[in-house]
């Protein structure tokens, strides 16, 4: 084999040989050389085409790792984050492009924010990196502040979620995939915005020839969030509103935060395809502008968070025998968090204040939480002749908080509230043919809560804690009715087990727990088509569509109280859902992609008559509050090349978003409606060196809509924003 430049060595014994050189499409060119003892030689050889190899056009077919993914037997689709590298988008904001995915925040960077999909929102949707399940992660490393550019692409299962997962989700999971395949590279990006807004990225990998890895991703986010809000003005002296709306600034919603992630070890070893130990350390600080509603404005209440979070990652394909894999991840978090309410001043939101003789502006408080979480995911699978794929899997979560309030300290401090969880999974797979793929499983459902209290009052404390056990299953086909139409359906059986979160609280005052929540329980069915066009070789058509039904028992849902806007976990009796996705994409050469997604979901409540009653609710058959049920987005990107450089390549892009009015309390009740949502955005990204060095611009919001997700908690109006980022690969 000779070199990119051509060159070549060859060390032999002396001796008379014969030396042949070859090239596919050249003609052949043999020597006869004699060499003596310590001679060197040196032969430049030019090959001569052959005349009668030509070839006009090459096409060459092949599955990308996205493409194994969608054409699963599984409702999933597969969004390619390396597109969106160049940009300043943080992993929930690139969800919203997946057709069934909304993402609602509460502000700006690093707000709250709930993941709705394909009408389940919160706790039923399950988070995964790498297939390690996020659900112990703190908030300092979330979707709403992990770069777009540690994922290499993102898998939406909507419904029915593989074994391997081991998951206890009732609408779905997300998964975030990283760069496991680049063995040497630098990525680098830094990017500055509006309202004072800084984040910056690094990720690079080592690989050397015996297998040794190291890996190393940090990143940071800081923002003022203080753009411009419309809002009543409270009088603080009789503390009421004068009725006064105006347009002002938000003066306390300063958000940072930064996280180290390292990972050590070896790959592709005899023992191990995979053998990493890391560590991962998060650091947040959070100001607090206001509660759930924006009518109170806060002055110095805030909160903090802090993880260190060591893994272990291991997989091997054929382990002691052909087709046997094996992998286990694990991790556990040493998490801190407090939230601090300790201010004696009343403030307004033109940033006005009083002095007041008792601390505290929503509920004094100088509260500190030590939680700790623990994840095991070990996985087993066995190929039988092609075939038949068996599956066990097996999942153990771990969850246990102490809280401490300065303020009014209790002997129940002393006292951890704990969650054991544990999901055992068998599966079965049968694939006669590359056509057809069926899928089956079954769960076991483990869960047992230690929640300790003092009953009687005599400073004796009993675990009042109690555990529940459920079997779940499932079955998932496809099967390719044309090679480019692929047909799919599912049904599952799903239980989902209220988090720690759920139960005890998020650690602040606005979102408050519930220890007497029950599992939820759902039926759950999926059928959807692909169907993939290419048209010569210039265009090229794809278009999914899902139909989904759900019919859920104890449909946990968040409700806030309509006096402080605090919101606490509830049980819904009985909610139906029915809806559709559909999502759509055409490109044009390497000149243009145009594509939009549609979500239409009907969740209803179908709880006819109240426990005790004979009379029909009110509330009967309608809208579950609070949550849209009709959205979609478009998208437009222009691609020039060539445009200074052989080199350089410059994309424009367009991006609309669209949700329609929805109420926020139960429609029979009347009252607010939350009103319908468009926001454009545009990009223009230029790459220099074949993607060595690249330059953004943003413009969001472009028209300055005043957007909400939630009732009368305002998003950033019109921002800007420069991202400067540097990729280099494969370096030695």
């Amino acid at each position: 084999m000779a070199d990119a430049n051509g060159d070549y060595r060859l060390r032999i014994a002396p001796g008379t040989y014969e030396l042949t050189v070859s090239l596919m499409g050249y003609l052949d060119q043999t020597q006869n050389i004699t060499l003596s003892a310590a001679e060197t030689k040196t032969l430049n050889i030019q090959l001569e085409e052959d005349p009668e190899m030509t070839l006009d056009d090459v096409l060459v077919k092949g599955r990308s790792a996205i493409r194994d993914v969608q054409e699963s037997s599984y409702n999933v689709v597969a969004l390619d984050a390396e597109p969106l590298h160049n940009t300043t988008l943080d992993v929930s904001q690139a969800l919203e492009r997946v057709s069934g995915v909304r993402v609602r925040r509460t502000g700006g960077v690093g707000s709250d924010y709930n993941v709705m999909l394909n009408g389940f929102t919160g706790r039923h949707v399950k988070f995964f990196i790498d297939g390690i399940p996020m659900e112990g992660f703190s908030s300092a490393f979330q979707l709403n502040n992990i770069p777009i550019n540690l994922a290499k692409r993102i898998e939406v299962y909507k419904g029915v979620v593989p074994i391997t997962f081991g998951s206890d989700a009732l609408g779905g999971a997300i998964n975030i995939v990283t760069e496991n395949g680049k063995q040497n590279f630098v990525d680098a990006s830094y990017s500055f915005g509006s309202f004072n807004t800084h984040k910056s990225f690094v990720n690079a990998a080592y690989t050397a020839d015996s297998g040794f890895t190291a890996r190393l991703t940090a990143f940071q986010n800081y923002s003022d969030n203080d753009y411009k809000v419309t809002t009543e003005i409270v009088d603080l002296e009789t503390s009421q509103f004068t009725g006064d709306v105006r347009e002002v600034r938000r003066f306390h919603d300063m958000y940072r935060n930064y996280t180290v992630m390292a990972k050590v070890g070896v790959v592709n070893t005899s023992y191990a395809d995979e053998l990493l130990l890391g560590f991962t350390y998060g650091d947040e600080y959070d100001e607090q502008q206001h509660p759930a509603y924006m009518k109170i404005a806060f002055g110095q209440r805030y909160g903090t968070s802090e993880t260190l979070m060591p893994t272990l990652s291991y997989r091997k394909r054929n382990l002691f025998t052909e087709n046997l894999n094996v992998s286990l991840t694990a991790n556990y978090n040493f998490g801190e968090s407090s939230n601090i309410d300790d201010s004696y001043r009343r403030y307004n939101w033109l940033g006005e204040f009083i002095e007041t003789d008792a601390p505290g502006e929503f509920n004094y408080a100088k509260t500190y939480f030590r939680n700790r979480n623990g994840s095991a995911n070990a996985n087993v699978t066995y190929t039988l002749a092609e075939k038949h794929a068996f599956t066990v899997n097996n999942v153990l979560n771990l969850f246990s908080r102490k809280s401490r309030n300065e303020v009014e300290p209790s002997a129940a401090d002393a006292y951890p509230s704990e969650t054991i969880k544990n999901i055992l999974g068998v599966g079965y797979k049968y694939q006669p043919t590359d056509d057809l793929s069926i899928s089956s499983f079954y769960k076991y459902y483990y869960n047992k809560v230690n929640q300790y209290a003092d009953p009687t009052g005599s400073g004796e404390f009993e675990n009042l804690g109690a555990s529940t056990e459920d079997h779940g299953y499932g079955l998932a086909a496809s099967y390719f009715l044309l090679e480019n139409l692929q047909l799919k359906s599912s049904y599952e059986k799903a239980y989902r087990l209220p988090t720690g979160r759920e139960l005890f609280g998020a650690g602040n005052d606005f979102e408050l727990g519930n220890p007497d929540l029950k599992p939820e329980s759902s039926d759950n069915f999926n059928f959807g088509v692909n169907y993939n066009w290419l048209i010569a070789k210039n265009h090229q058509f794809n278009i999914d569509a899902s139909f989904i039904y759900r019919d859920i028992k104890d449909f946990i849902r968040q409700v806030p109280n309509p006096t402080n806007g605090v919101m606490q976990p509830g049980n819904e009796a009985s909610v139906k859902n029915r809806g559709v996705d559909l999502e759509m994409r055409y490109n044009y050469a390497s000149l243009f992609s145009l594509g939009g997604s549609f979500t239409y979901q009907n969740l209803r409540n179908k709880l006819k008559y109240r426990a005790g009653r004979d009379v029909v609710s009110t509330i009967y058959n309608d809208r579950i509050p609070n949550m849209p049920y009709l959205y979609g987005n478009a998208d437009l990107t222009f691609y020039f090349s060539k445009l200074w450089q052989e080199q350089d390549r410059m994309n424009v892009s367009y991006n609309l978003l669209y949700i329609h009015e929805f109420d926020y309390s139960y429609e029979s009740y009347g009252g607010i409606k939350v009103p319908t949502q468009i926001a454009h955005d545009l990009a223009v990204n230029y790459s220099l060196k074949n993607g060595k060095y690249n330059i953004s611009l943003e413009c969001r919001n472009i028209l300055n809509e005043d957007l909400y997700d939630n009732f009368s908690l305002q998003k950033p109006g019109r921002s800007f924003a420069v991202k400067l980022r540097y990729f280099l690969d494969k370096f030695n």
